[in-house]
């Protein structure tokens, strides 16, 4: 793998390691992360049009997907956030991260609009298209899926008590495989965006009728 194809693999959880880890501002770290996903596949070539195709076929998938992923995340977190998660401990860490009442709104419509939108836009559209070209299927949906996720790593961690933050990041992982796998099939990233939508709603449920 050439080092242009790494920095383009890499890029999203480096800039979320500076904001986060080196700045520690989370306004500052929304702003470099989502600026690399929109700008740099835009200025390195963008993603086909018929990527954005919808049909019903795709809207099925992305729904039903996203019902699944949206009761595992709230379901399970509000079965088991007396074991996983230190409500108080988070309730100051996401004060440190600015998540105060003044910025719900903003937590809000950057879960549902500017990160799935982005995120799909990157890895399922800019970058899964590049892999594709290069290799098989299941290479360009493990790889994604895998890159994907290194940076949830960074956020997920100081969220969950002990170990449990690794383990949180699975799903993350599984999340990618599959919207990876429905990106390969219906040629669309449509699905994988209006499931990654009601994925992060459930996170936005957790938020709101357990941590806040």
């Amino acid at each position: 793998m050439d080092m242009k194809r790494l920095l383009l693999l890499l890029g999203p959880t480096l800039m979320i390691f500076i904001g986060l880890q080196v700045l520690e501002n989370v306004i500052i770290t929304f702003m470099l992360f989502y600026s690399w996903l929109l700008a740099v596949p835009l200025l390195v070539g963008g993603v086909p049009l018929e990527r954005f195709k919808t049909t019903s076929k795709s809207v099925m998938l992305g729904l039903g997907s996203g019902l699944l992923f949206f009761l595992f995340i709230f379901g399970g977190l509000n079965w088991l956030h007396v074991y996983l998660l230190d409500i108080d401990q988070l309730r100051v860490l996401l004060l440190e991260w600015g998540f105060s009442a003044k910025g719900e709104i903003w937590l809000v419509l950057v879960l549902l609009v500017a990160n799935p939108i982005l995120e799909e836009f990157y890895w399922r559209g800019f970058i899964f298209e590049k892999l594709r070209k290069e290799g098989t299927a299941k290479y360009a949906i493990l790889m994604t899926a895998a890159f994907y996720t290194l940076y949830h790593l960074l956020s997920v961690i100081p969220i969950f008590d002990g170990m449990y933050g690794v383990v949180a990041a699975v799903p993350v992982f599984v999340a990618g495989m599959f919207w990876g796998y429905i990106r390969e099939k219906t040629g669309s990233i449509t699905a994988a965006i209006i499931g990654h939508v009601l994925s992060d709603l459930g996170i936005i449920f957790v938020y709101w009728f357990l941590i806040r």
